[in-house]
């Protein structure tokens, strides 16, 4: 298979900690610059110039810059909901930045949310949300199925008194793999062929993959949420793990890649800003 979704060396495992970090890095710089009046789309177009910039080729999908209420994901809300709009930040919003860039065939995808000056309800939204990073690995390493894990963060969620926004991500996931294109060579900038705001090649590979998993092969299921095709043992490899909840107009999440190797799980970096600040 073209694109690598397990059994990676140490020195692949480092890449994809370095390509984290990176991103991580720039999501924060850029939070750090960010004023009042500016507009999704403009956050979106300087988040693209400084991946470019950092090496990035294609996305696997395009960069999301949400602000205020968009971050908890209203209403009958759509992948094209996504997209940047005219939105414009003003003090107290909250706000999520989310970024998938390619480098060299490496996916990753990162989550940084914050917010534009001072709101209780996100800090206590975060304060909250961190503490499923804990527990979603220790359900991984008790061997729960990755629906009842999915089902679990959904019903504390819902206890909590949150909307477990990331059930209005493509797929309802809680959660997607992580991967290498093989082949795919250093330095390529390309931007390749786009799949409503996806990268074309990894969006058919998701696709493909989701089609064997509905016939039966539950394992080969590329994403990890609450249907029945997530109701297995955690498969090894490299998972991209975004929990989101929204309540009132707020919304807060974090993504990272979760690590699986013989059952047993481990978080790829063990201090990226989200639980530097909140953990």
């Amino acid at each position: 298979m073209f694109f690598k979704t397990k059994n990676f060396s140490v020195n692949e495992l480092g890449r994809f900690r370095a390509l984290q970090t990176l991103v991580f890095n720039l999501q924060t710089e850029i939070a750090e610059t960010l004023q009042e009046g500016m507009s999704e789309k403009d956050v979106t177009a300087i988040m693209m110039k400084k991946y470019r910039a950092a090496g990035a080729g294609n996305y696997f999908h395009l960069p999301v810059a949400l602000f205020g209420e968009r971050t908890a994901l209203p209403g009958d809300w759509t992948v094209g909901h996504f997209f940047p709009k005219k939105k414009t930040l003003t003090k107290g919003d909250s706000v999520i930045l989310d970024a998938s860039p390619l480098f060299d065939g490496y996916l990753v995808d990162t989550s940084y949310s914050f917010c534009f000056g001072k709101n209780k309800k996100h800090d206590e939204m975060m304060r909250d949300i961190i503490k499923e990073r804990a527990l979603i690995l220790d359900a991984v390493n008790a061997g729960q199925s990755f629906q009842k894990i999915a089902v679990d963060v959904h019903d504390r969620a819902s206890a909590n008194g949150y909307e477990s926004a990331h059930e209005k991500h493509p797929g309802e996931v809680l959660g997607h793999r992580a991967g290498r294109w093989r082949f795919a060579k250093k330095g390529r900038k390309s931007k390749g062929w786009r799949m409503k705001g996806f990268d074309g090649a990894t969006l058919s590979w998701f696709i493909a993959k989701n089609k064997i998993a509905k016939l039966g092969l539950k394992t080969q299921n590329p994403l990890w949420g609450p249907s029945n095709t997530s109701d297995h043992k955690p498969t090894d490899g490299l998972w991209l793990v975004e929990p989101h909840y929204g309540k009132d107009g707020v919304g807060a999440k974090w993504e990272e890649i979760l690590v699986i190797e013989n059952g047993k799980a481990e978080w790829l970096q063990d201090n990226p800003p989200h639980v530097e600040k909140w953990a």
